[in-house]
C-alpha cells in the first residue's frame, strides 16, 4: 500500500518530470516553431493570463494559451508559478474600484503595508461595516478608524455595502470574490490567508459567506454579529442557511452581555447549535459590553492569534455541502453539486436545524424591595410561584445576609448576588420576628423545556454531499444530489494511478483520469488562485442499489 509521503512524492514527482517532459514535447506541439521560442510564448501568454482584468481579457489569454496546444505538462508549471509582481505598487491607503457584471460599481478602501515586498506573500484581511440597510454613502467612511485597524504584515480591506447589495445577497458574493481576485493582479497575495472579519451587520455578513460561498476564506470572524438575522424573511438573504456548510471553516466571534441588539443570551444557542453540528467555534462573550468594539485593545491579540492559526487548506480531504440549487451556491473547493433530486438507496443526515428551547427561568422572587433607617432590606413583596416563595421566604422578612455576606444596601446585595458561590443555588439570611432564617433558593429540576424551534427556513428541498479523500479513494455519502463533480488536482491525486470513487457504498467510478489544459485554465482564471488548480473533472451520477 502506498504511504501518504510516498503519495506526495510522487505527485510532486508529476510535476517536476513534467517541466522536464515540456522540453521533449515543445517542438512538437509548436507545429514547426522552436521550443526556445515556443516556451517565451507560451511563458509571455500565461503571464498576460495572471494580468488580466476583465471576463473578456482572460478569456482571451485563455484562447491564445490554448492556441499554443501545449499540453498540461508544460503549463502546469508556469500556471503553479502565478505572475510578476511591481515593486512599485502602490502604498498605503488606496480607493479601488470595480463593477460586477451587472454593471453596479462597488468601492473598497484597501490599505498595503508601507514596507510592501513583492516577492512576499501577503495575507489579507477583508472587514465587513455594519448599517448596511442605509442608502448608500458619498463618501468613503463606511469603517471609522480605519487607520487602526491597518497592518504591517497583511493588506486590509473595507469594501462597501448599502441597503440595495447587502452582505447576505448574492450580489456580495461576486464583489467580495472580485475585489481580492482584482487585488491579486497588483498585489502577492497569500491565497491561503484571505479571512473575512466583520462587525454587526457585517459580523452577520461573515456567517452568511461560510453558510454560501467558503472556499476562498480561510476562516470568518463575527464582531457583534447574530447568525439569527439570516433566518428572518424581513432580511432577504440569497438562498437557504445549511448550517453543516460551516463544518468547512473555522470561527471567532464575540457578542456583548449588555448588547440590546444581539446579546449572548440570545447568540448562544445558535453557536451552540453550531457545535453540535461540528463546527469549529471560537467563542469570546463580553458581559459587560454593549453594540460596540470597545473591547478592541483586549480581544485583539486573540483575533490574531485565531487568524494566524488558521490557514486555509485549499485542497481539503474531508468537505460537506449542501444547497438548494445546482446553478448558484453549489461549490465547495473540489466539489460541484450539478443536479438535485432523490436517489434510491441515499444517506440520511442530520439536518442539524433545531434550537432546543432552555427551559424557562424562574424568578429569584424578590420583587420589591424596601430601605429600613437603620440599614437593611425589607422584603415588601416575595412573588407567587418564585424560588424564594418556594423555599420559605415571606413577604416583611429583613433581608441581612446573601452568600455569606452582610448586606444592608441595594449596592450591597448587587455584588452579593454576584459574587462567587461555593455550590449551587443562592445562600441567603433573613431576621423575622426577631429570628434570624437561614434559606437556599436552589432552582427546581423539574421546570420542562419549551419545544425546539426551527433554526433556518428551509422552504425549498435541498441536496448534501460528504466526502473523504484517503489517497486516491474517495468515499462520498449524497442525499437529494443525483449528479456531482469532482475537481481534481495531481496535487493531490496520482494521475498516474487508477482513482476510484464510491456513493453511498456503491462504486462510481474506476480508472486514470487524463489531464485537460482546458479545465487548468477554466477554474484558474475563476479562482485566480495558484494554490488550487485542477487538471481534470470527473463528473459522477449518483448511482441506485
Amino acid at each position: 500500500m502506498t504511504s501518504p509521503i510516498d503519495a506526495r512524492r510522487r505527485r510532486i514527482q508529476w510535476v517536476r518530470q513534467a517541466v522536464v517532459r515540456a522540453a521533449l514535447a515543445l517542438a512538437a506541439a509548436s507545429g514547426g516553431m522552436t521550443a526556445p521560442l515556443f516556451a517565451q510564448g507560451l511563458e509571455s501568454a500565461v503571464g498576460d493570463f495572471w494580468t488580466a482584468g476583465s471576463a473578456e481579457e482572460i478569456d482571451r489569454a485563455v484562447e491564445r494559451i490554448l492556441a499554443l496546444d501545449p499540453g498540461i505538462e508544460p503549463l502546469w508549471p508556469l500556471v503553479r508559478a502565478g505572475g510578476a509582481y511591481d515593486a512599485d505598487a502602490p502604498r498605503g491607503r488606496q480607493v479601488l474600484s470595480r463593477r460586477n457584471p451587472d454593471g453596479v460599481e462597488y468601492r473598497t478602501i484597501a490599505w498595503i503595508p508601507s514596507e510592501y515586498d513583492p516577492a512576499q506573500r501577503y495575507p489579507v484581511r477583508v472587514y465587513l461595516h455594519g448599517g448596511v440597510s442605509r442608502p448608500r454613502r458619498d463618501e468613503a467612511a463606511w469603517w471609522r478608524n480605519q487607520e487602526r485597524y491597518a497592518r504591517d504584515d497583511a493588506i486590509v480591506l473595507f469594501p462597501e455595502s448599502w441597503g440595495e447589495t447587502m452582505w447576505w445577497q448574492a450580489s456580495q458574493i461576486e464583489n467580495l470574490a472580485g475585489v481580492v481576485n482584482d487585488l491579486k493582479r497588483t498585489y502577492n497575495v497569500d491565497e491561503n490567508q484571505v479571512h473575512l472579519l466583520g462587525v454587526s451587520d457585517g459580523g452577520t455578513g461573515a456567517f452568511y459567506h461560510a453558510f454560501k460561498a467558503p472556499t476562498p476564506w480561510a476562516g470568518f470572524v463575527s464582531f457583534n454579529g447574530h447568525p439569527a438575522v439570516l433566518a428572518s424573511p424581513s432580511t432577504a438573504a440569497d438562498g437557504q442557511m445549511h448550517v453543516a456548510n460551516l463544518r468547512n471553516k473555522p470561527f471567532f466571534a464575540v457578542n456583548g452581555g449588555q448588547d440590546r441588539l444581539y446579546p449572548i443570551s440570545s447568540v448562544v444557542p445558535f453557536l451552540q447549535l453550531f457545535v453540535n453540528a461540528g463546527v469549529y467555534v471560537e467563542f469570546r462573550p463580553r458581559p459587560e459590553a454593549g453594540h460596540n468594539m470597545q473591547w478592541w485593545d483586549e480581544e485583539s491579540p486573540r483575533v490574531d492569534a485565531f487568524i494566524v492559526a488558521q490557514t486555509r487548506r485549499p485542497l481539503p480531504d474531508r468537505l460537506v455541502w449542501e444547497t438548494e440549487s445546482a446553478e448558484r451556491f453549489n461549490r465547495a473547493h473540489w466539489l460541484v453539486i450539478t443536479e438535485l433530486g432523490r436517489v434510491e438507496g441515499e444517506s440520511d443526515f442530520d439536518d442539524f436545524n433545531e434550537i432546543a428551547s432552555s427551559p424557562p427561568s424562574v424568578p429569584i422572587g424578590f420583587n420589591q424591595l424596601g430601605l429600613l433607617e437603620g440599614g437593611g432590606i425589607v422584603l415588601i413583596d416575595v412573588l407567587a410561584g418564585s424560588i424564594a416563595e418556594a423555599a420559605g421566604v415571606r413577604a416583611g422578612d429583613v433581608l441581612v445576609g446573601v452568600n455569606g455576606r452582610a448586606v444592608a444596601t441595594v449596592d450591597d446585595l448587587r455584588e452579593a448576588v454576584q459574587a462567587p458561590r461555593d455550590g449551587p443555588g443562592l445562600d441567603v439570611e433573613v431576621e423575622r420576628e426577631g429570628e434570624r432564617l437561614a434559606f437556599v433558593l436552589t432552582p427546581p429540576d423539574d421546570v420542562p423545556a419549551g419545544p425546539a424551534r426551527t433554526a433556518f427556513p428551509r422552504p425549498d428541498p435541498t441536496g448534501r454531499v460528504q466526502l473523504t479523500r484517503n489517497g486516491n479513494e474517495i468515499l462520498v455519502a449524497t442525499r437529494g444530489v443525483r449528479r456531482y463533480t469532482l475537481l481534481l488536482s495531481p496535487e493531490q491525486f496520482d494521475f498516474l494511478q487508477p482513482i476510484r470513487v464510491t456513493t453511498n457504498d456503491v462504486l462510481s467510478f474506476e480508472g486514470v483520469v487524463e489531464p485537460d489544459p482546458a479545465v487548468l485554465l477554466r477554474w484558474a482564471a475563476r479562482d485566480r488562485d495558484r494554490t488550487m488548480l485542477f487538471g481534470a473533472e470527473l463528473d459522477i451520477e449518483v448511482p441506485a442499489p
